[in-house]
């Protein structure tokens, strides 16, 4: 079985490719540094699990773990996360993720994580999902994201009434939603919350 490790700092590779090589039943790893490269190389048609680090933000993952699917339908992707947030687990279950673990996971729990997957087990901690409802972002409209997305590029409530088709008065009252949601008063302080959600 072939597994690679995709993103992520070189020493995680590193020490992780050490780790396995003393275990028994787990494959070599290959690594790839850049996560867009990964479906030029020569041995991504034969890895069966990849190790994927989710430093790029959410819409980036699943972007490119929907492109995995279609590429390699038989590829099982376990993510790497920072921490292991309620939403960041959920997140990864619905992305079709096998499973998953945290850069403080220790060494032992990665590896019980990849020999679940490598036997065709899918792999996530427990998490209390019912705490999401108190996560703030939970609690925001599908336009209310849009909304908030498009703040964080720096456009001004005209640019985002032209962009997402509706009146410059909704945009202000989507806006204060926001603010009120997420416990801020500046346009500032909610792009400085959405961008530390974004690319947990």
């Amino acid at each position: 079985m072939h597994l690679a490790v995709v993103g992520g700092s070189a020493w995680f590779s590193g020490a992780l490719d050490a780790l396995i090589e003393r275990e028994a039943g787990l494959p070599r790893t290959h690594i790839c540094d850049d996560p867009a490269r990964f479906c030029d190389l020569p041995d991504s048609r034969e890895t069966e699990i990849a190790i994927l680090t989710s430093d790029n933000g959410r819409e980036s993952l699943r972007r490119k773990l929907e492109e995995w699917r279609r590429r390699y339908p038989r590829l099982r992707v376990v993510i790497r996360t920072r921490s292991l947030r309620p939403d960041l687990v959920r997140d990864a279950m619905q992305m079709g993720a096998w499973g998953c673990f945290s850069e403080q996971d220790a060494p032992d729990v990665v590896l019980n994580v990849l020999k679940s997957v490598a036997s065709g087990r899918v792999s996530f901690p427990y998490v209390d999902l019912s705490s999401l409802n108190s996560d703030p972002f939970e609690q925001l409209t599908r336009r209310e994201r849009e909304v908030l997305a498009a703040l964080s590029k720096g456009w001004t409530n005209v640019q985002i009434s032209d962009r997402l088709g509706v009146s410059e008065n909704t945009v202000k009252y989507h806006l204060k939603l926001i603010f009120e949601k997420l416990g801020v008063k500046t346009r500032a302080a909610a792009v400085a919350q959405y961008l530390n959600y974004a690319m947990a």
